[in-house]
């Protein structure tokens, strides 16, 4: 007998990202073998990619579009007890967190991070497949990528803002002359007033700064150099390329496309189009063959599903891909 509380458990911790091979491999069996688990999962799956970014107060307005659209398509209506499904599945995905986005209060957060440990902390973590965005205090705007974390105090101190971030985010800053925003990386620091900017600070990458509007200044954790940024400028980060900063002109429109609902390629690998897909759509992807790996390619896409984009991807460097309910797998 199938448990429905597991199931639910399964399809939300894939869809944020979440999951672990013996899970996924795990829920591939059951949508493979129940055609009912399968119809209740591509239900979930269709509220949980209503919406650009799941908050919490948008999660009632998804899943009612979600309904209304499955309603007016007879051919997607579903079986008997599935809308029940639905809202108890839609729930496990907000207590589970990391599915959608969890605020932690805590008065001391990650001990890694020299935080102030008199002010209340807040933790908002993105799974993959899952964006979200935030105001702050200060009335700052913050839109938060996915497979990244932003941590920040409910409310900020009479001398600074900040915040510390692993990941990605693109930030709309509140001018306050009197008092900096300084976002605090892994291998920098990203010093502001008031401005509109890109950070991309994944582990395992180079950090990237791009801005759109005013002037930011990117500090190193060797705190060496200090890198003044201007409209339409970009600088990457490498310590592991002996401490290598590079300024150089950007489209900063392209930077944030993200924050749109679109993705944009310019002169890309393969395999680090891959790592953004697989961020974004929530699938392990693996290279069954190398040379594909290596692929220079470019494109812009807006509100594509993942089966469009690598069918145009693959029209315009030839290459094989087949998609799974968990893996896209990629060979010659």
């Amino acid at each position: 007998m199938i448990n429905d509380e597991h199931f639910n458990t399964l399809a939300a911790r894939k869809l944020a990202g979440e999951a672990t091979a013996e899970e996924l491999q795990e829920l591939e069996i059951l949508l493979q073998d129940h055609d009912e688990l399968r119809e209740q999962f591509n239900l979930l799956q269709s509220y949980f990619t209503e919406a650009p970014y799941h908050a919490a107060a948008d999660t009632e307005l998804a899943l009612q579009k979600t309904m209304a659209r499955i309603h007016a398509t007879p051919a997607l209506q579903p079986k008997k007890n599935v809308w029940k499904w639905l809202s108890v599945a839609a729930a496990a995905m907000l207590i589970l967190g990391a599915g959608l986005l969890y605020v932690d209060k805590a008065h001391t957060p990650v001990t890694h991070l020299a935080l102030n440990d008199t002010m209340q902390w807040l933790h908002r973590q993105n799974g993959k497949a899952t964006r979200a965005s935030i105001e702050l205090a200060d009335g700052s705007k913050i839109w938060l990528n996915v497979d990244s974390k932003l941590t920040y105090p409910e409310v900020f101190n009479s001398n600074s803002r900040e915040v510390y971030l692993t990941g990605e985010a693109f930030f709309d800053i509140a001018p306050n002359p009197g008092r900096p925003f300084i976002i605090h990386l892994a291998k920098g620091s990203v010093h502001v007033l008031g401005t509109s900017f890109n950070i991309r600070a994944y582990d395992d990458e180079a950090v990237q700064t791009s801005v759109q509007t005013g002037k930011v200044a990117f500090i190193p954790a060797d705190n060496k150099d200090t890198i003044f940024i201007t409209p339409d400028e970009k600088v990457i980060y490498q310590p592991a390329a002996a401490q290598t900063i590079i300024k150089e002109p950007t489209a900063a429109e392209d930077d944030k496309a993200w924050t749109e609902g679109r993705l944009v390629f310019r002169d890309k690998t393969l395999e680090e189009i891959g790592i953004e897909l697989e961020r974004t759509f929530g699938k392990k992807i693996s290279f069954i063959d190398d040379a594909p790996r290596h692929y220079r390619l470019t494109g812009s896409f807006q509100n594509n599903n993942l089966q469009d984009i690598m069918y145009y991807l693959a029209r315009s460097r030839a290459f094989h891909y087949n998609i799974t309910d968990s893996t896209l797998l990629i060979s010659e």
